[in-house]
């Protein structure tokens, strides 16, 4: 039975049921508008003579909140380059400005081949499987593979609205038939950005990769200055989760150091009901499949422990908020935590090995941008040093 929310939940949402009324009258948009005109400008792009030279096939298909897999009637190799340029969004409360556009949620299959996501609404995948593509739009949620099957136990209802998508399957890679495209037209952008993503790829920092039930993204980048290396993190309406996977030993001495610097939080209310889960923070995975996650929070105290409020991650994660003080916005702070400790003080009995690290980025709820970077990330048990970033 979920437990009833507490008095500063129930003020959190009414502090976001008073945004969502002074929006009423000029709501937010989730992304370019699909429909007719969406329609009607790809596929006038794709008739243009010189972008269908480029082009091997291609499908425009509308998608609801709670279709299946759909077949886009194409087949495709392994290495072949697909394009997606995608335009509206579903809401799940509109009087709450609670909604995710095509972004967040369209994915693609190939050939019973692992699902992936496009890593926006206007960007370029390689395929990894080949035979028939099958596209679906799914709500932020849990698959129960990573074949694409769905878990019953997190069902997809709640929301509402269209997605629409061009999903484009080039001859002879992106870039060329982009360009083209660029050249016979736009639709609110969608192309230009498209193209961008192709000529300036962000590919996931060396050695790191992102989990793959939130898909692919573009929030973390590697960066160096002045010789020393970071992570940067910049997440603006969207999610993802990066891994770097270890195999460390949970004892009294383990410790997990590194350093950041948040610029920007993707929150100002408390994080700890699921309208307003936007958050920044690094995390620990254990070999029994639980996580602790250390945050940044605009606004619960320092040494806040809970449970995470969203459906099937309550089931494995815990946070705990490490830094609060706006003071600290913007300067590089140095930690160093005690691992088995923390898990038993927040979790429970400790398990025995850490098996992965990662990096936390959230800002599909409210839709607002996150900055952060992180540096001298390691696995510390007395002599011995695992480091990581």
């Amino acid at each position: 039975m979920a437990e009833k929310p507490g008095f500063g939940q129930v003020m959190t949402l009414g502090r976001l049921a008073l945004r969502g009324a002074a929006r009423f009258f000029r709501p937010r948009p989730l992304g370019p508008e699909a429909g007719m005109a969406f329609e009607q400008a790809m596929s006038a792009l794709l008739a243009d003579p010189a972008v269908a030279s480029h082009v091997r096939d291609a499908r425009l298909v509308a998608l609801g909140p709670e279709e299946d897999w759909q077949s886009l009637g194409i087949a495709v190799t392994p290495g072949d380059e697909v394009t997606v340029l995608a335009a509206g969004g579903f809401w799940a409360s509109r009087p709450l400005d609670l909604g995710f556009g095509a972004r967040i949620g369209l994915w693609l299959r190939a050939g019973g081949g692992a699902i992936f996501k496009t890593p926006a609404n206007a960007s370029t995948v390689k395929v990894a499987f080949g035979g028939p593509l099958e596209i679906v739009a799914k709500p932020p949620g849990e698959w129960a593979d990573e074949q694409g099957a769905f878990d019953p136990a997190y069902p997809r209802g709640g929301v509402a609205g269209e997605i629409g998508a061009c999903v484009i399957v080039w001859k002879e890679g992106a870039l060329a038939g982009l360009e083209a495209m660029s050249r016979a037209g736009d639709y609110e952008g969608l192309v230009a950005r498209a193209l961008d993503d192709a000529r300036n790829p962000v590919p996931a920092p060396e050695g790191w990769r992102y989990l793959w039930r939130l898909g692919e993204g573009r929030i973390f980048r590697d960066a160096h200055a002045n010789g020393d290396h970071s992570i940067c993190c910049h997440t603006s309406g969207d999610v993802g989760i990066l891994q770097y996977p270890v195999d460390f030993p949970l004892t009294e001495n383990t410790r997990l150091r590194w350093r950041w610097k948040a610029d920007r939080l993707p929150c100002d209310l408390p994080e700890d009901i699921q309208p307003t889960h936007d958050y920044l923070s690094i995390a620990v995975e254990f070999d029994n499949g639980q996580d602790l996650t250390y945050m940044w929070s605009s606004s619960l105290a320092e040494g806040t422990i809970f449970r995470c409020p969203l459906p099937f991650w309550d089931k494995v994660e815990t946070h705990w908020v490490l830094r609060s003080n706006p003071a600290d916005l913007g300067k590089w702070l140095s930690e160093e935590q005690p691992v088995r400790s923390d898990y038993a003080k927040a979790v429970g009995a400790p398990p025995a090995r850490i098996v992965k690290v990662w990096l936390i980025a959230v800002s599909v709820f409210q839709r607002r941008e996150g900055l952060c970077e992180y540096a001298g990330i390691e696995l510390v048990d007395g002599d011995r040093v695992l480091k990581i970033a």
